[in-house]
């Protein structure tokens, strides 16, 4: 998995870094071209706004570049391990901090992930892997669910037991239950 995402981040940067390259030679021509046409105010048919036509692909090979390096980045960015709100962070066990999972709490939520629905399942393991405590959007926007779909699942969560929601400036935060105080 490492090696595939290593392989992937050094294709997508020399991709970006070459299609960058013949973006800036492109423009550059355009940019030559645009001048001498406008010096003469019409080249052929191309006259008005269609002088600026060479200028489409340069630009739109410029922005396909800058896309793919910063696909790059972000790639090495959720891989990281000390990314501590990566999508491929896994905590240590035994780790203790403020508002995270513990190791008997780890434990009793991985017995109850094997029981919940795909669904929820996905939900509570992002929580967990969050730290603990997340905004409800961000499940909703890394997930790749609706908001309503969302809002469910973590009511559905809630009503296990599992999760509490804390409203902060109108937005939602999903926590984690804490195993150790008595509600």
């Amino acid at each position: 998995m490492i090696n595939e995402r290593s392989a992937l981040r050094k294709a997508l940067i020399i991709t970006g870094a070459i299609v960058l390259g013949i973006g800036a030679y492109l423009l550059y021509g355009a940019l030559v071209m645009v001048n001498y046409m406008a010096y003469y105010h019409c080249m052929g048919m191309m006259c008005g706004a269609m002088i600026y036509y060479p200028l489409f692909l340069s630009v739109a090979l410029l922005i396909i570049g800058i896309i793919a390096v910063i696909a790059a980045i972000t790639l090495i960015n959720i891989g990281n391990p000390n990314n501590s709100r990566g999508l491929g962070y896994a905590m240590p066990r035994g780790t203790i901090m403020e508002g995270t999972v513990t190791d008997s709490s780890s434990d009793y939520y991985g017995s109850v992930l094997k029981l919940l629905p795909k669904a929820e399942r996905e939900v509570l393991e992002y929580v967990i892997k969050s730290g603990g405590e997340v905004f409800q959007y961000q499940i909703m926007r890394d997930l790749g669910l609706s908001k309503v779909q969302t809002w469910r699942i973590v009511h559905r969560l809630g009503e296990k037991g599992l999760v509490k929601v804390i409203k902060v400036k109108g937005r939602n935060i999903v926590k984690l239950k804490d195993l150790n105080k008595v509600n």
